[in-house]
């Protein structure tokens, strides 16, 4: 050791230097010490960035998503109007119903306006969904026929079992099934729209449902013998 550092004194300043520098990597790789800018980080410190860094999105259990979803879901209905509209036209029903009261002339009047009205908006709103569309079926063929398939297939079959599973027989039974298989309404394609949820696959069960709807119809009069 004393010829090495005899050695090293000789020698001259940048050559001195470099050997100073390689001894102090090995010792530092013997004692196990690395001299890394990780050194000391577990595996997934640095997987996540860090300490400081950026770190992989976690997703919450699915209770806490089931949670969000219903109180989003909450806020949505209690700002909507047509929730309270509902409401109100229920309870109207069932208490003009129970006690046999007529609502004023002038108010049955201004609301079969309102309705008329918003029917003629909520058609032009759904034309010009269709017209701002790049192809005529905006959903695609297969979704269009799955769509047309559970309207007028899976909704018969489902108000025929629960109809006979309250006991309608006869006419009442048959009546039912051909309601069920009519064409879409337009304000499903109201909320889709206003909450961008499918609105391509409800404007093309309403467009193209019409027209399917009279041949169904049709066939499901004759099947059932009305």
């Amino acid at each position: 050791m004393t010829a090495m550092h005899n050695l090293i004194e000789n020698m001259t300043p940048g050559r001195k230097a470099h050997v100073e520098m390689d001894q102090e990597g090995n010792n530092e790789g013997k004692s196990g010490v690395n001299s890394s800018p990780y050194n000391g980080k577990k595996g997934s410190d640095v997987e996540d960035g860090g300490p400081g860094g950026p770190r992989k999105p976690q997703m919450p259990p699915a209770s806490v998503m089931t949670r969000l979803i219903l109180i989003m879901v909450w806020r949505k209905l209690i700002r909507n109007p047509n929730t309270y509209s509902s409401l109100f036209g229920l309870a109207w029903s069932l208490i003009s119903f129970k006690w046999n009261i007529k609502m004023p002339t002038i108010m049955s009047g201004s609301i079969s306006i309102l309705s008329d009205a918003g029917l003629g908006m909520a058609m032009f709103s759904l034309g010009l969904f269709m017209a701002l569309q790049p192809k005529i079926i905006a959903c695609g063929k297969s979704v269009a026929v799955f769509a047309m398939a559970v309207r007028f297939l899976t909704g018969p079959a489902v108000i025929a079992a629960t109809s006979i599973a309250i006991g309608l027989r006869g006419s009442l039974l048959h009546v039912a099934i051909v309601q069920a298989a009519l064409p879409q309404g337009i304000v499903p394609f109201v909320f889709a729209k206003e909450y961008n949820v499918h609105p391509d696959i409800l404007s093309t069960a309403v467009i193209f449902g019409m027209l399917v709807a009279l041949p169904v119809t049709v066939l499901y009069y004759v099947l059932l013998g009305i």
